[in-house]
């Protein structure tokens, strides 16, 4: 069986009008996104255009209820081979629902997302729906999802999106490094090493509470909740440093 490592990502973002009064939408930035990714691609292959890039934005859509959801998440794709699909639910959100024109239950999204066979992971781009809770019944349930990332308390738009921009832009192009000749992209090959990376390469993500839960073979694992053990064990083994002397 392929393993994911092989595979160049296709990101799917599917968006829900954030409010009646304003026009945020999350499109601009995954356009650049896609724009930076093909120029990384295209520096790290010395400018061969002819061969493809990651395509960061294959595709863009805006869904008002769990039916428009549905149908998008479940729309055949032409072109992405063997290309792992991510889903980006851009929306407001909700400890058991995301909100669209009418709110989906944590319930209908399971049901919604069970039946996918084609994506990796899933992104939730919204506040307080990316709790344990919530990734366990999605995991549990849907046998060929591997992950599912996001937020478990209320978060910024803005701080939200760039943390956002920051662990897609790492997971298909890398870490970038500045050694003492040539710049370049050290590639990060799994989401959850990723998600990790984080925590050091963009410290916010820590105080947004961002995690990604994926499985393992002791059940659902949560890279927030393993950095708060690290960190925990390291003030722990200080304490008894600081007391030894």
């Amino acid at each position: 069986m392929r393993t994911r490592n092989g595979y160049r990502y296709v990101i799917k973002v599917f968006e829900a009008q954030w409010d009646q009064h304003h026009a945020e939408s999350v499109k601009p930035f995954f356009e650049q996104l896609k724009r930076d990714t093909e120029e990384t691609y295209a520096r790290r292959n010395g400018y061969r255009h002819e061969s493809p890039g990651h395509d960061a934005l294959f595709s863009y859509t805006v869904f008002q209820n769990s039916q428009g959801l549905k149908d998008s998440l479940t729309r055949y794709d032409q072109g992405v081979n063997n290309r792992a699909k991510i889903a980006y639910i851009g929306c407001h959100g909700k400890r058991k629902a995301i909100s669209a024109v009418k709110d989906i239950s944590r319930t209908k999204l399971k049901n919604i997302v069970s039946p996918l066979t084609s994506y990796d992971g899933i992104f939730f781009g919204a506040c307080d729906f990316a709790n344990r809770r919530t990734a366990q019944v999605l995991l549990d349930n849907s046998p060929h999802i591997k992950w599912v990332a996001g937020y478990e308390n209320w978060v910024p738009w803005l701080e939200g999106m760039l943390c956002d921009l920051m662990f897609f832009r790492l997971l298909l192009s890398g870490r970038f490094v500045r050694p003492n000749t040539n710049a370049r992209w050290e590639p990060i090959n799994r989401p959850e090493d990723v998600a990790t990376l984080m925590y050091e390469l963009h410290p916010p993500a820590l105080d947004l509470r961002f995690s990604l839960y994926y499985r393992t073979r002791d059940g659902v694992s949560s890279t927030l909740e393993e950095q708060q053990e690290k960190e925990w064990e390291s003030g722990r083994a200080s304490k008894t440093a600081r007391n030894a002397r």
